[in-house]
């Protein structure tokens, strides 16, 4: 009898045991699962670094970049800058260009000592006001064209890089020092485009510029971005573009060349 009472004693006292054993591991796995779940993005990146800390370099490497896209993308935009901001920021610039540049001044963005324009220009044509951006002496010049050489070029690229390397080297030539940004032609729509055939060569153009600065050490500003994704962005005639555009694009332009 004594004997069946001590078993009975050891047996309950192994299963109180496992069901013990079973609360210990359900609990765990519980807090667990809401570690995981509550888990910061910072921490899953401190993590991450942790772990390429040990890995291989060029591992590393890439992941690093991707974690520097995440926080790129989560990060908000820059905004856009006020009048007063941009005449600061520009205030030893040049910005040469056609009627695109016109229209900064026009809307009162910046100043004619500051942007050098004329209606219907090409780069080719630009001498005067070269010479007078090498008078002004400032420390970057902005080149603005490409509308109208697309058509006085008739789509040869190579012809609009020759004017242009020509043009730049005049400026080089008197401003050796200063910084040279090239901006990208925007497209037409399909309407002007119609009505004008030499716009469908923006892309080739495009290519061609950023070709031009790859090779010679200047820097290209994409400014596609700025349009994309925008309706009525356009004026009627489907090639220049609306007031709201200009603080966006020389917002762009001074981050990109850090004044």
């Amino acid at each position: 009898m004594k004997k069946i009472k001590a078993y009975i004693s050891e047996t309950r006292l192994w299963v109180f045991l496992a069901v013990v054993l079973i609360i210990i591991i359900a609990v765990v796995v519980i807090f667990k699962k809401a570690e995981n779940a509550e888990e910061t993005p910072y921490e899953k990146n401190r993590k991450t670094v942790a772990v390429l800390e040990k890995a291989d370099i060029s591992e590393t490497e890439n992941a690093l970049k991707e974690l520097e896209g995440q926080a790129e993308q989560s990060g908000s935009q820059k905004e856009e800058r006020d009048t007063v901001e941009l005449k600061r920021a520009f205030q030893n610039a040049v910005i040469l260009g056609d009627s695109f540049s016109e229209s900064i001044v026009e809307y009162g963005f910046l100043d004619t000592d500051v942007v050098l324009y004329k209606r219907g220009l090409s780069v080719s044509q630009a001498d005067d006001l070269v010479d007078t951006a090498v008078s002004l002496q400032p420390t970057a010049v902005f080149f603005a064209f490409g509308t109208n050489d697309m058509e006085i070029c008739e789509g040869d690229s190579q012809k609009f890089i020759e004017a242009y390397r020509r043009q730049i080297a005049r400026l080089k030539a008197g401003l050796p020092d200063a910084a040279v940004y090239i901006n990208s032609i925007l497209p037409a729509t399909k309407e002007a485009v119609k009505e004008t055939p030499s716009y469908a060569y923006c892309g080739q153009f495009n290519e061609a510029l950023q070709a031009m600065c790859g090779e010679d050490g200047y820097t290209y500003v994409d400014c596609s971005s700025l349009i994309e994704g925008k309706d009525g962005i356009y004026e009627p005639d489907g090639i220049h573009v609306i007031k709201s555009y200009y603080p966006a694009w020389l917002s762009y332009l001074a981050d990109t060349a850090g004044l």
